[in-house]
């Protein structure tokens, strides 16, 4: 065999087995479940974090918190926070998506029903998650169920200062503004008993699909889930 011809099948051979060894990382890479990158994400480094604009008004902030993945794609959160009573009202998460589709497709869609995003900083986004979450503990409201996953996609808190800026309640008080699949009465009830009577304001309304979750011995009647 000439010499440029061994030349070339070795060339051929090491490009044969580069893209062997690709195919077989990304069908490792599929057989991955999103958990595994959420449990993970805390070592990651940080992507972005996105708040509604004019969120200051809402008494309801979404906030979407995503991390860069080893392996170049993205694992998020997003967070729906009551900071004028109930705290985390619902979160989700996911993860391996790629930049591209995150930033043009998964970002602007969870956004879309609440006005456009703007970027915040890390510190202000965990004062407006912790804050809310340890202000509705005060009233016996507990983060959403799988808080106990999309946690990990947040830094350890205290690990940002919090500038005191942001406002719990509203005028000094919780203010509970009813969505329609919350049981209204029920949460009222526990105002009652854990903020007093006249210690909280509240409005009755439809709107949103948040479950909310309270203490262990207040009991809420939950949707069956799908």
């Amino acid at each position: 065999m000439k010499k440029g011809e061994k030349k070339k099948q070795h060339k051929m051979l090491k490009r044969r087995t580069t893209s062997n060894a690709e195919r077989r990382a990304q069908r490792v890479s599929s057989a991955i479940s999103p958990l595994h990158y959420v449990r993970q994400a805390r070592s990651y480094p940080l992507e972005g974090c996105w708040i509604q604009k004019g969120w200051q008004e809402a008494g309801l902030a979404v906030i979407v918190i995503a991390r860069r993945q080893p392996n170049g794609n993205i694992v998020f959160g997003n967070y729906l926070v009551d900071y004028y009573c109930l705290g985390l009202k619902n979160t989700y998460f996911n993860a391996d998506i790629a930049p591209g589709e995150f930033r043009n497709s998964t970002l602007p869609r969870m956004f879309e029903h609440v006005g456009p995003l703007v970027e915040v900083s890390p510190a202000l986004a965990h004062e407006i998650i912790y804050g809310a979450i340890e202000y509705a503990d005060r009233y016996g409201f507990k983060p959403q169920r799988d808080y106990r996953d999309s946690q990990y996609i947040l830094d350890l808190p205290g690990e940002h200062p919090r500038s005191g800026k942001v406002e719990f309640g509203k005028d000094g008080k919780p203010f509970y503004i009813s969505g329609p699949h919350d049981n209204p009465d029920r949460i009222v009830q526990q105002l009652m008993r854990t903020a007093g009577e006249g210690n909280f304001d509240y409005l009755m309304q439809v709107g949103g699909d948040e479950e909310v979750f309270l203490d262990d011995d207040f009991e809420v009647e939950e949707d069956d889930e799908t």
